[in-house]
């Protein structure tokens, strides 16, 4: 494979003068290209490594760096083709290289990419050759004037912050072959339609190992709000320490995509989710690890290939929800971070409706600016680090709140009451079958029950206060 992710990667940070040695900072799953035959790219990597140091985080996992290197390949590609390095490049060439990533198709004549795609992979290869230029101390090679072999040109323009009053100037990398941009298409939530599709989807899957393992893919999508990667960098070990806080437990996750150093953030769950996830743990996790890559070799997170007991990654959960949506019949655009739309847009409505001095947009906005408290609990729920950020669930929130019914009760117990009806479907739908026995259902519905009992409690404590 052209591109591949690191293991148990590190790569030095700095110089200490105090312990007089190096510092390194852990680089697993930075991504490593190779040529199509297998030989590494040494120009690919190096820009790589520089990646890392332009993120200004020492903490590197996420998906960025594997994007912009599926951005570049197609110019490794293009160039391992017609046997050119990338210094050999002219603008003919590039511009050659630009029509072929418009006009690709699929099996069936589809357009491969749209036309914001196409500009997003141009603008990394041009920051690519840039570095090229830099790394093989070329002259005239790319940049603006008539003297390069490749001609770039910026754009300075402003645009439009959410919840700002301020626009912020922006400069842009343009190369003449690059398309216009398409029309801006708006990602909505998941619809309740389509995501009770996939449930059902995935419960009529024959191999129970799988069948739990994808419903807690899921929930934890569903539950938490929150990146794809997020979900999948959780451990065992996370979900224990959850347990043991009882009443009104919250979840740690990894936090991406933040510039500062804040790497953890607390997501209130369910007892009823936990108990869920638990079962998964006990009935499949530890069992796969056992028979696949021994108790000794457990790499200790939660999600797990059935057939390996490896680390389930990002790319292949993404190839999940693809599959469960054609096969579920979702016709509308479905893939995990809409999942996380829905979730924060849910979160809203409930503070939301718990006030009824709130009756507009910007009457919540308002509150948000006026009370420190909601702020940083919607900051810590998301792990946006800004608030405008959120303007445009705000919004989706008003618009889908027009006409709604005042009456708000037991907003708390709505995550618990959704899993554990999901849990009593899935437990009668393995009983049909004979995949599990009465005994062992019973035994489980009873945990579950005992998980939903201390949510109803919780909740009821909280309502009494209020």
């Amino acid at each position: 494979m052209p591109v591949k992710r690191l293991k148990d990667f590190e790569i030095w940070d700095f110089y200490s003068p105090l312990e007089q040695r190096l510092m390194f900072v852990d680089a697993s799953d930075t991504p490593f290209i190779t040529w199509p035959n297998g030989m590494p790219c040494f120009e690919a990597n190096m820009y790589m490594k520089r990646q890392i140091h332009r993120s200004k985080s020492r903490r590197v996992k996420g998906g960025t760096l594997n994007t912009y290197a599926h951005n570049i390949i197609h110019l490794v590609q293009f160039c391992f083709d017609n046997k050119i390095r990338f210094s050999q490049l002219t603008d003919d060439l590039f511009t050659f290289f630009v029509h072929g990533l418009q006009g690709e198709r699929d099996r069936v004549g589809e357009l491969m990419r749209s036309n914001n795609h196409v500009i997003a992979i141009v603008r990394q290869c041009l920051d690519f050759l840039l570095f090229v230029q830099d790394c093989h101390d070329l002259n005239n090679f790319i940049g603006q004037g008539k003297e390069n072999v490749i001609r770039v040109f910026y754009k300075v323009h402003k645009i439009n912050i959410e919840g700002s009053p301020n626009k912020k100037e922006v400069t842009s990398l343009y190369h003449k072959a690059m398309p216009t941009k398409d029309a801006v298409k708006r990602r909505l939530p998941v619809s309740s339609d389509d995501a009770l599709k996939v449930w059902n989807y995935i419960n009529t899957e024959d191999n129970q190992e799988i069948m739990l393992r994808n419903r807690i893919v899921y929930q934890l999508l569903e539950q938490l709000g929150g990146r794809v990667t997020e979900i999948q960098m959780l451990t065992v070990n996370d979900i224990k320490a959850a347990i043991k806080q009882g009443e009104k437990p919250s979840l740690q996750l990894t936090t991406l995509k933040r510039r500062d150093h804040q790497e953890k953030r607390s997501v209130p769950v369910t007892t009823t989710l936990l108990s869920s996830i638990n079962q998964y743990i006990r009935r499949v996790r530890n069992k796969v690890i056992k028979r696949t890559i021994g108790k000794k070799d457990d790499h200790g997170y939660l999600l797990v290939a059935i057939s390996t007991g490896k680390h389930l990654d990002t790319k292949t959960i993404s190839i999940y929800m693809n599959r469960w949506k054609k096969s579920a019949g979702v016709t509308g655009d479905l893939h995990p971070h809409l999942f996380r739309h829905a979730f924060i847009t849910n979160k809203l409505k409930e503070i939301i409706l718990k006030h009824k001095e709130i009756n507009s947009a910007d009457d919540f906005r308002k509150h948000l600016l006026n009370t420190e408290r909601f702020k940083m609990e919607l900051q810590q729920w998301t792990g946006h680090t800004q608030l405008y950020s959120l303007d445009i669930y705000i919004n989706l929130v008003f618009a889908d709140l027009a006409g709604y019914s005042e009456t708000y009760n037991a907003i708390y117990l709505n995550d618990a009451v959704k899993v554990m009806r999901q849990t009593i479907e899935q437990l009668k739908f393995q009983v049909s079958r004979n995949n599990i026995s009465l005994t062992e259902s019973m035994l489980l519905i009873e945990e579950s029950l005992d998980a939903f009992d201390s949510d109803i409690q919780s909740a009821l404590g909280v309502l009494k206060v209020e």
